[in-house]
């Protein structure tokens, strides 16, 4: 049948608007406070190195990203019920119940651990923090090893559980000490201490717990990633690519990394 023409343009606007939302579907994720991988607010102009390249990733798929600023453990709830469709995580088995994982490393962190430089406290091994009070970011996913030893120091009571590390530098640093140990990766750990110009009284400790690779996820729940296979597959080759052509680098340096 020949439509009349004013019908017929509005067929093809409506088509093309339909398109054009479908494509540029919000999807959203966590905006976590994770020194120098993300930053919720610009520090200095800057968005932070995973979400930097987290954003250009998405993007070229033609995703609008909406940012939810959550703390570690609700990221957790949010994932699990498809709240939030994207987040970063390193891998652990057991969230395999309700994200699915990437395959290429957004970045690596190493963890490690941070303590006041005038305690003069000497770590080479993981065993060296047991005379310690230690500090324990909530939500924050340790390994086995010191999952164990912060076990065994909550039955003494010599664990102070915090909510956020600027908090726990203050505590760190204040006399009385809340306690004497903390753990994050050294990147957040070194960046936070120079932007709270503190680096002459924090020693961030060589050893290094473990290097984690931290993985792009989408939630088994997400209402708005149809296909989170080959989204995780697009972004995977977007990361790849990132890494071959230098450009990943540039960013890295950016950020001291």
């Amino acid at each position: 049948m020949k439509l009349p023409l004013p019908t017929f343009l509005l067929s093809i606007i409506f088509s093309v608007s339909s398109q054009s939302t479908e494509l540029n579907k919000p999807i959203f994720l966590n905006d976590l406070k994770w020194p120098p991988f993300f930053f919720p607010n610009l520090e200095n102009n800057q968005t932070g190195f995973g979400k930097e390249i987290l954003t250009q990733c998405i993007e070229e798929q033609n995703f609008d990203i909406s940012f939810k600023f959550l703390p570690i453990k609700r990221t957790h709830t949010y994932m699990q019920s498809g709240d939030i469709d994207v987040s970063i995580y390193s891998y652990n088995k057991n969230r395999e119940s309700f994200v699915y994982y990437g395959q290429e490393p957004l970045f690596i962190s190493s963890y490690g651990l941070a303590s006041r430089k005038s305690d003069n406290i000497t770590i080479n091994k993981l065993s060296d923090i047991t005379p310690y009070v230690f500090g324990d970011l909530a939500g924050l996913s340790h390994t086995k090893e010191l999952r164990k030893i912060i076990e065994a120091k909550r039955t003494k009571d010599e664990v102070t559980t915090a909510y956020d590390l600027d908090a726990m530098f203050g505590q760190l640093l204040t006399n009385p000490q809340r306690f004497q140990i903390m753990a994050s990766s050294k990147e957040t750990l070194k960046w936070r201490s120079i932007q709270l110009n503190i680096t002459e009284k924090v020693t961030v400790h060589d050893f290094t717990i473990k290097e984690k690779p931290y993985f792009v996820t989408v939630s088994k729940f997400s209402k708005n990633i149809k296909e989170p296979q080959i989204f995780l597959k697009n972004i995977d080759t977007c990361i790849k690519t990132l890494k071959e052509n230098n450009t990943y680098a540039e960013v890295a340096k950016k950020y001291g990394l």
